[in-house]
């Protein structure tokens, strides 16, 4: 097997130059350029003055620039040598791993072997028993399965007259319920024509009686006058002769009032009777369907409980059944699963047989490991050593360099400010005009 790449090589010679770098490229404050002064020209020396000022702040800005890059490049040299070194840790890390695992495979090869056998050997043998136990369970359910069919077979057959017998009885109990609504409408359709009935005829008899009593009152009154004439001697034979013809008129109505009175009376009583003849053979026949409705419906209520019964007693005994049958599939459910426990097992079992083989077999690579292990652990201190220079190296930059930074920043600082108030003083000037 080819050997894993080293991490970490380029680390050691960055630090080495970065640490043996010449002492005169570390930054140094500049010392200001003298000039020489004419005594007797005051503008060549103010002049000479502003350019000595604008070298200073000219140092000092490239100075804190230079130091900011100083220490942003040791910066980031001490964050790659210490990635390196994590990465170069978790190599070492998994091949120490991977190397105690070799040995203590190597080491207990034979035990292992023997072991992993031993326990394939009981796997296959669990594996066979439960195959001829699942046999034997598969066989149960299928006769079981093949009973319950046949007895659904036998229950259908053995109930289906009681249910034909419950459904004809139902159906005659429902006829009989519906007759029975009919003819008490029917009663009281015929009570209510009694009612009528009775109701017409004291109207009819009524109004027969008072055109009796109105001939009887127009008769008066014709007699009345017919005396009056008769009484005098002045009246005429004429109008006595014909107060006489309207008597015997009036006569004849009230007469043929009387009859109407009796035939109104015959015919109108007629009319109650036979609506009363009506209302009791109305009333006999609802007595008649009540006592039928009853008889049907005490003999449907037997049939459906007969029927209920068998029918039960038949559910029972097929959910017995049913019950065995379910408890035959749980019995394979779990020999399935004890199937599947001990092939994982010859499976787990093969592999460990397969990884201690490799191993036995590639005494190399744990060679070449070793050896790996160790170059690594050595280059790992010499890293470590790099590491805690750099960090070193850091550390004392940023301390030499701050007074540099400091005055970068605040030159910064007083530019934004400067150009801010410039900014300001122009707008307040546009916004004045």
């Amino acid at each position: 097997m080819s050997r894993r790449e080293r991490p970490g090589k380029g680390a050691s010679f960055r630090s080495a130059q970065l640490l043996g770098a010449d002492d005169g490229d570390q930054l140094r404050p500049q010392e200001d350029e003298s000039l020489e002064e004419e005594p007797d020209a005051p503008q060549s020396r103010r002049a000479s003055s502003r350019k000595r000022q604008e070298r200073k702040k000219s140092s000092l800005f490239s100075d804190g620039l230079r130091a900011m890059r100083q220490v942003r490049e040791a910066s980031k040299q001490h964050a790659d040598a210490r990635n390196q070194l994590n990465e170069l840790t978790k190599t070492i890390e998994a091949d120490q791993a991977e190397l105690t695992h070799r040995q203590k495979i190597e080491e207990s090869f034979d035990s292992i072997i023997v072991q992993q056998q031993d326990i394939q050997d009981e796997a296959r043998v669990a594996l066979a028993n439960i195959s001829i136990t699942q046999e034997q369970v598969q066989s149960e359910q299928d006769k079981l399965e093949a009973q319950l069919r046949a007895m659904k077979a036998e229950h259908e057959e053995s109930l289906r007259p009681y249910r034909n017998l419950m459904e004809a009885a139902k159906g005659r109990s429902d006829d009989a319920a519906r007759a029975l609504a009919d003819i008490r409408r029917a009663v009281k359709t015929a009570d209510q024509q009694v009612a009528d009935a009775a109701k017409r005829r004291e109207q009819r008899i009524a109004a027969a009686n008072k055109a009796v009593d109105n001939g009887q009152d127009r008769l008066r009154k014709v007699q009345s006058e017919l005396d009056a004439l008769q009484a005098d001697p002045d009246s005429s034979p004429t109008a006595i002769s014909k107060m006489q013809s309207e008597l015997v008129a009036e006569q004849a109505h009230l007469d043929a009032a009387r009859d109407e009175v009796k035939r109104a009376t015959t015919e109108s009583q007629q009319l109650v009777d036979n609506a009363q003849t009506h209302l009791w053979t109305q009333k006999q026949s609802q007595e008649s369907l009540e006592r039928q409705a009853s008889e049907a419906k005490a003999e449907a209520t037997q049939s459906r409980e007969e029927y209920e019964g068998l029918y039960n007693a038949a559910m029972s005994q097929e959910k017995a059944l049913s019950d065995q049958i379910e408890a035959k599939k749980k019995e394979l459910q779990n020999a399935q699963k004890a199937a599947d426990t001990a092939q994982d097992h010859i499976d787990e079992a093969q592999k460990a047989l397969d990884e201690a083989r490799h191993i036995h077999e590639t005494p190399e690579r744990t060679v070449e490991l070793a050896q790996l292990v160790t170059e690594n652990n050595q280059r790992l201190a010499g890293l470590k050593r790099d590491v805690n220079k750099l960090a070193q190296h850091e550390k004392t930059l940023r301390t030499r360099t701050r007074g540099q930074r400091i005055v970068l920043v605040l030159l910064v600082v007083l530019v934004v400010v400067v150009v801010a108030a410039v900014a300001l003083l122009v707008a307040t000037k546009g916004f004045t005009a």
